[in-house]
């Protein structure tokens, strides 16, 4: 990963526009979920982190504000995969924050991409409504420091959250 980002930031040192509302250049995500959260994004789902968790290389979790249906909920846990919500990780008013995470059966990266790659194939597309863009909680500090010359985030964040507590109101 360090060879990549060398390189890119060499070649073209100006992150795209899903970069900057991802708030991370492609070659800083670990190579097993790189295609997974941009497919996700593009779907409308705004990921936080994601990768290897901690010390236990086998644990991987992609986590981030969106939220995830009880169907697709259901066929995710048939494929080994945990969804889990602010209740289940101890922060019951956290209704925002939605963590994928599955134990790697092969801790090889070639498998675990393979498992992530699937995961975000079974995620349906969101309706977001119009001007709403899924968006990371950093992206502008990505922006402030990376693309100056782009407008602020602040609004489009704000919009995004609104957006999400109006449908996990319930």
């Amino acid at each position: 990963m360090k060879t990549e980002e060398e390189a890119r930031f060499r070649e073209n040192p100006k992150p795209s526009e899903e970069e900057i509302y991802m708030a991370a250049f492609k070659e800083w995500l670990e190579p097993q979920v790189r295609d997974a959260i941009g497919q996700m994004y593009r779907k409308g789902y705004a990921t936080q982190s994601s990768g290897f968790h901690g010390t236990k290389f086998e644990l991987q979790q992609i986590d981030g504000l969106f939220t995830v249906d009880e169907s697709t909920r259901t066929e995710l846990n048939r494929m080994s995969v945990e969804v889990l919500r602010g209740v289940d990780i101890g922060a019951p008013d956290n209704k925002l924050v939605t963590i994928l995470r599955f134990r790697a059966k092969d801790p090889s990266i070639v498998k675990m991409k393979e498992q992530w790659d699937a995961i975000a194939a079974a995620l349906p597309k969101k309706r977001i409504p119009s001007g709403i863009h899924p968006i990371c909680d950093r992206a502008e500090i990505f922006r402030e420091e990376y693309a100056p010359e782009h407008a602020s985030l602040e609004a489009t964040r704000d919009r995004y959250i609104q957006y999400l507590r109006a449908t996990t109101a319930s």
